[in-house]
């Protein structure tokens, strides 16, 4: 049997689906322990030492899944296993009895007229349907005919460690100040930074003494810095830009509170939500938001604070309390940790995949 990973999504280029394709690459390399079981076929060149076999092309966009399937036609068997990041990497296959796996994100099933029967069609050749949530398998099941596939909900975070993180300095995280507030993403209006700002400038006076680190890049990066000086928070707000790996675990090792309440704008939601599984590995509470399937990840008064992030009342109650209650913090971090422990570490994530292309 050999394991064929289809994909648009993959590295170089770096971000939440190219890391975890790249994740489920290794991990099925591992377990099949014989690099020719593997192979995976991206978008474009990537240059690595890596456990798994990489078929590169070079072709220009429009004629890339025509050159994909043309050289899978030649090797597909009946019991391999073809596993694409999305329905649009099902063009790229050619006619095949064995597994299809198709991988549900979220906010590409929000139909669209244009691409709807584009969507179906691929939908349509899959035996085998793995959701990031709830949310979006819901979407997937009630706008698509889907019925004779199988389906599961399997959170994205193949790519993540398999044990929780050693809590660090719990008990002086709880009681120092500044509060260290966090958030690690694309900078994007859907992540509702730029309305916890607008919050946390109309709390401020009455909030404890607090800090707030942001990391990532997007379109949104320069609404953002023009907005901190104009809110009066240049000496509290700080655009980390682009974090690093190291730097990452640095900052979730010592936050106290991950902020991103993110909302649906237009069709652009959260399917789920790594950057919530991270800082829960780290014992760290999230503010989460209600659409999409962040309240998966997050799940509301156990493991953080889910909010409707354009009601101003709501965001602004769960900012007092996340900065003002130390004990509560505590309680939700932890069991944030236990959660991620049990529920959405890496190794978990992976051994439900498994089990159910084996169905």
């Amino acid at each position: 049997m050999t394991v064929f990973i289809v994909t648009q999504t993959f590295p170089p280029q770096m971000g939440g689906m190219e890391g975890v394709m790249k994740s489920l690459a290794e991990k099925f390399a591992r377990h099949l322990a014989d690099t020719q079981d593997v192979i995976v076929l991206p978008d474009k060149p990537y240059i690595a030492d890596t456990p798994y076999q990489l078929h590169q092309t070079k072709r220009a966009k429009p004629f890339r899944a025509m050159s994909k399937r043309r050289w899978l036609a030649r090797r597909l068997k009946t019991d391999d296993v073809v596993i694409c990041d999305s329905w649009k990497s099902v063009a790229a296959v050619p006619s095949h009895k064995g597994t299809l796996a198709v991988l549900a994100h979220g906010q590409e099933y929000l139909k669209s007229g244009r691409r709807a029967r584009r969507v179906q069609k691929a939908l349509n050749r899959a035996s085998h349907i793995v959701a990031s949530s709830a949310f979006t398998l819901n979407l997937v099941e009630s706008g698509w005919q889907v019925d004779h596939a199988k389906t599961i909900v399997i959170p994205p975070t193949y790519m993540l460690p398999d044990g929780a993180a050693e809590r660090v300095a719990q008990n002086a995280r709880a009681a120092k100040t500044p509060i260290e507030l966090l958030s690690i993403c694309r900078l994007e209006a859907r992540k509702g930074l730029l309305p916890s700002l607008q919050a946390l400038a109309r709390l401020d006076a009455a909030l404890p003494n607090w800090r707030w680190r942001i990391g990532g890049s997007g379109p949104q990066a320069d609404v953002l810095a023009a907005a901190i000086p104009s809110l009066g928070l240049q000496d509290k707000v700080t655009l980390c830009g682009r974090v690093e790996e190291a730097q990452k675990q640095a900052l979730l090792a010592k936050a106290d509170v991950f902020l991103m309440p993110s909302f649906q704008d237009g069709k652009s939601l959260e399917g789920f939500g790594i950057s919530y599984a991270e800082a829960a590995r780290f014992g760290v509470a999230s503010i989460a938001g209600t659409a999409g399937g962040a309240p998966e990840a997050v799940r509301d008064g156990e493991t953080g604070w889910c909010v409707d992030t354009l009601n101003t009342a709501e965001l602004d109650a769960a900012l007092q309390q996340a900065l003002s209650d130390a004990k509560l913090r505590e309680i939700l971090g932890e069991a944030a940790r236990l959660d991620y422990a049990q529920r959405l570490n890496g190794a978990m994530a992976f051994s439900h995949f498994l089990g159910f292309l084996r169905r």
